[in-house]
């Protein structure tokens, strides 16, 4: 049950972090609150490892270019198009809506993992899209409406991201004997390199001289509880249970995101999103335990 309670744990720690990104991103770009929480996450990461005896620090080559394409894939791609949702679409519906990753997960792993599919993805599927539908927040077909629906979309962009993040570095686990902890680790450092070329890019470096001290604490945190302790809870979970088992249980955050969200930032929920969020982690359930 470890590997359960870990996965459970890693979903709660991303909702509660995902309403501080939402209060940072209301005047701040995606990017450079991606940069700060991904560098506080690596210090915290780096820290936690003085105190665990790991025998080998060497990677291979293979390992190496892996580790990168899961870092480019995870935090730099999904996790941008992730703030993308917070900021225009809200927590509860982009929670809900990026939470679909398993689907993908599953599919992945079973081509790449050789992992085993059962009928309930006949049933769980179907669920998972029409909750889909039902919480993207599709309006009348004006000019600013469809650039709306536009961001709608992002969160299934993240899914996807994120679920090829997550079974590259389940391929790894299967396939050496790197620390759950340091892999954690190494994913979010190879991120880093992107995320600066990426904030000098956007001309985001500007922004700097406008943090204030809520905003910094509020990044360090939620990267701290997200990329850090939710971190190592995901891959510790993915080293005790198969993928497809520890990547849905690691999904149930929307429902602690609607909550969290109603509570602190006041968004507004309604029948739909409730319903749509409750076909997709009853989906999600599904294809977890049957």
């Amino acid at each position: 049950m470890i590997g359960e309670f870990l996965a459970l744990f890693a979903s709660f720690c991303w909702a509660l972090a995902a309403v501080l990104y939402k209060k940072v991103l209301e005047n701040k770009g995606y990017f450079i609150v991606n940069l700060f929480r991904v560098a506080f996450a690596s210090t915290f990461l780096a820290f936690i490892l003085l105190f665990i005896n790991i025998q080998s620090l060497i990677l291979t080559r293979t390992e190496l270019i892996l580790f990168s394409f899961a870092a480019l894939n995870g935090p730099v791609i999904g996790d941008t198009l992730y703030f993308i949702g917070l900021k225009q679409i809200g927590v509860s519906r982009t929670q809900s809506i990026s939470s679909s990753y398993p689907l993908f997960s599953m599919i992945l792993a079973a081509i790449f993992l050789h992992e085993k599919l059962n009928l309930a993805i006949l049933i769980a599927t179907p669920l998972i899209v029409a909750g889909i539908i039902l919480v993207l927040p599709i309006e009348n077909k004006t000019q600013s409406n469809n650039i709306h629906s536009f961001f709608a979309f992002t969160p299934i962009l993240t899914a996807f991201f994120w679920s090829i993040s997550l079974i590259t570095f389940k391929f790894i686990l299967n396939n050496s004997s790197i620390n759950p902890i340091f892999a954690t680790f190494l994913n979010r450092t190879l991120s880093l390199p992107f995320l600066s070329f990426t904030v000098a890019a956007t001309k985001e470096l500007s922004q700097m001289k406008n943090l204030n001290k809520i905003d910094i604490i509020y990044m360090a945190v939620a990267g701290i509880i997200s990329l850090g302790i939710g971190g190592i809870c995901i891959f510790l979970s993915l080293s005790l249970l198969n993928a497809s088992k520890a990547i849905p249980l690691s999904s149930i955050s929307p429902f602690f995101a609607i909550i969290l969200a109603f509570i602190y930032t006041k968004e507004k929920l309604n029948i739909k999103i409730l319903f749509g969020t409750t076909f997709i982690v009853t989906g999600i359930i599904l294809l977890t335990f049957y």
